[in-house]
């Protein structure tokens, strides 16, 4: 199957070929494979690990939407790096920042407590993925 990764900056992966997809589904992580029925659904925030011809390859993704049809997964989200794209120092200084902005909020503070949680989560995965990638090992 085909794999075309979207986000509002453009076009990240374009007709990779993948025999898997797996992805942070909005209720826990869902897997795709070829042949797998037409469907849309929403994304949360952490790692995409697509496996291929040429071996996995993983992508922090946040939020957005993933369509199959035929053999073409479509994923449309905010967000799409791969880890030697992620500059691990800004995102712990986004992590430490938005940290502490949710320190003094509760659930109960709606929207403002959302984002800030949201800020947390795509830091955590931009820096475990990051880290975890073998370029951060050397």
């Amino acid at each position: 199957m085909k794999l075309d990764v979207v986000t509002p900056e453009g076009a990240k992966v374009r007709g990779l070929d993948a025999t898997d997809v797996t992805l942070p589904g909005m209720l826990g992580e869902m897997g795709i494979l070829p042949g797998h029925e037409a469907f849309m659904a929403g994304l949360g925030i952490g790692v995409m690990t697509v496996a291929g011809p040429g071996g996995p390859q993983v992508y922090a993704i946040a939020n957005g939407y993933v369509e199959v049809l035929g053999d073409v997964v479509r994923v449309l989200t905010e967000s799409c790096e791969k880890p030697d794209e992620i500059d691990v120092e800004r995102a712990r200084d986004r992590l430490a920042r938005a940290s502490k902005d949710i320190a003094g909020l509760a659930p109960a503070d709606g929207e403002t407590y959302n984002v800030m949680l949201c800020s947390v989560r795509k830091a955590e995965t931009r820096i475990r993925l990051a880290e975890s990638s073998p370029r951060s090992q050397a």
